[in-house]
């Protein structure tokens, strides 16, 4: 059978997909329109028909904020005498040469048609039909459990916020949260998103994988081979890809920066000869950044296996794809897709890695990956155990429960955020991206710093790390509360001993304690 009839089967099988239903998003519009632009420009509204509400406003001479969705607008004027007026209206026409808002994903309900580009007709038609109640998908879900955004007080990771073409999530201090009304599906947010705390809901990454599995198992099942996979927007018209290549497999995604290295990997474990990502004049620029990012770190993945860049590109619009050599996966893959990003990345990469056999045991990763490494400087590292409160993976763990005090690290649960970094008080800790090709290694807890254990001086209890111990020591011999012996070698002393002598020394606190009263007045 040729890949062309192997090929209709395994399409069949993908556009009869069921995809999870997700919720909506609703919005209600009354058709009233704020038209702004100079008082002349102004004037062209009159060419519109008497059934579109206009409420003009002048933007010459003043300062314009514009918030708000389809239904929901606020356009705030602001004059060079400080005076503001708002204006509240369902949909924005913004009539000005430059656009008002330049978000590269703008907010439903609004249009940008400055005098130059004026289509009247089609103009109408558009603001004719705001009158209503309009639905969309809910493009994602958060969870704030495992967020890097923020801990302690320190915002440690922006990457959704800075990758958002819509600017549609906004720092909550120690988590973020998405205005669904401005979400507009980028899939930016959840590509960069470390942890996956953030991820893309419709379709999603279980539904996109499992569809993609059982798309290449169909196409090998009637026969056919070297299948690639060419991921594109819904935009783009793979026709004359699919006359180009007869081993070629479409797969449509709502937004094409929704693509991430879980996906690609997936494909190639799936069975995929070769994954191409194609960039067409509908892919905002930043998703282009993110997507280059993420090709980076996916590149030096492959390398490690002994592929090329080549199994993994982007591809320009009607761009010839580049020529690769077979892989030789034993058996692809057949797992379940899960719905977490991270557990996609590494079910994908062991099971290439079992095929392909690497050859060293480890791949350094550029900066910024989200898997690697934590480096303790063992001098510095007194086992205070700030960087396990802070470390949002669970990738950092408090060992003192055991006979000596220890730190201990699992690298697959390492995000490599930062958090860790920037709450260590000693500055002790460098982070490293890599990947670890041994599974069972990744997985086991390992220490990074040990420590005797401080036995108290009165009732020789264990209670504290020495360097802890050492360090306070060193640090409040000259302070005033410990001006003397007795008092330094309360710091040696677990908590109820330590209270106990205090109790006892007629000098501690200036001899305004008596144990039996109190602090005196």
């Amino acid at each position: 059978m040729s890949n062309n009839e192997a090929r209709r089967h395994a399409l069949e099988l993908r556009d009869a997909f069921a995809l999870e239903p997700t919720g909506l998003v609703s919005y209600q519009s009354n058709g009233k329109v704020i038209a702004l632009a100079d008082d002349a420009t102004l004037q062209r509204c009159d060419e519109l028909p008497a059934t579109v509400d206009i409420n003009r406003v002048s933007s010459a001479g003043g300062q314009i904020r514009i918030e708000g969705h389809l239904g929901a607008y606020r356009v705030s004027v602001t004059d060079q005498q400080g005076n503001s007026v708002t204006h509240r209206g369902d949909a924005v026409l913004d009539l000005n040469q430059n656009p008002l808002l330049t978000r590269e994903l703008l907010p439903p309900g609004y249009f940008h048609a400055p005098p130059a580009e004026w289509q009247r007709l089609e103009l109408e038609r558009e603001l004719e039909n705001l009158v209503g109640e309009f639905d969309k998908p809910k493009y994602f879900d958060y969870d704030a459990s495992i967020c890097a955004h923020g801990v302690n007080g320190k915002v440690v990771c922006n990457q959704c916020i800075d990758a958002c073409p819509a600017e549609a999530i906004f720092s909550l201090g120690e988590r973020i949260e998405v205005d669904p009304n401005l979400c507009q599906g980028g899939g930016s947010c959840s590509t960069v998103c470390p942890s996956g705390a953030i991820r893309y809901r419709y379709p999603n990454l279980r539904d996109n994988g499992t569809r993609l599995r059982d798309m290449l198992q169909t196409y090998r099942r009637h026969g056919g081979a070297d299948p690639i996979v060419l991921f594109h927007a819904d935009s783009f018209a793979a026709q004359q890809y699919l006359q180009a290549y007869d081993n070629l497999l479409p797969l449509a995604v709502e937004e094409l920066a929704s693509v991430g290295m879980d996906l690609c990997l997936s494909a190639l474990a799936y069975g995929a000869l070769q994954v191409v990502l194609v960039i067409d004049a509908e892919v905002p620029s930043s998703a282009q950044d993110v997507l280059r990012r993420q090709l980076d770190w996916l590149h030096a993945l492959l390398a490690g296996l002994g592929l090329g860049s080549v199994y993994v590109t982007l591809c320009r619009a009607d761009e010839a794809l580049p020529q690769v050599d077979r892989i030789d996966l034993a058996v692809p893959a057949i797992h379940d897709m899960p719905l977490q990003k991270r557990n996609a990345i590494y079910q994908a990469l062991d099971h290439l890695a079992v095929n392909l056999k690497p050859t060293a045991d480890r791949v350094t990763l550029p900066a910024g990956a989200p898997l690697g490494d934590v480096i303790v400087d063992a001098g510095k590292c007194t086992l205070c155990m700030a960087c396990v409160g802070a470390c949002p993976g669970n990738a950092l763990q408090d060992g003192s429960n055991r006979e000596v005090p220890e730190l201990f690290f699992v690298e697959s649960n390492c995000l490599q955020c930062g958090a860790c970094e920037q709450t260590c008080p000693e500055d002790a800790i460098t982070l490293q991206p890599r990947l670890l090709f041994d599974r069972e290694i990744r997985n086991r807890a390992r220490a990074l710093n040990r420590d005797k254990p401080f036995a108290c001086i009165a009732c020789g209890k264990p209670f504290a790390p020495t360097s802890v111990i050492d360090k306070m020591q060193e640090k409040l011999k000259d302070h005033h509360m410990f001006g003397n012996q007795r008092a330094l070698d309360r710091l040696k002393m677990c908590d109820d001993c330590r209270v106990a002598d205090i109790v006892q020394d007629p000098e501690a606190m200036g001899g305004q304690f008596d144990p039996l009263k109190g602090f005196r007045q």
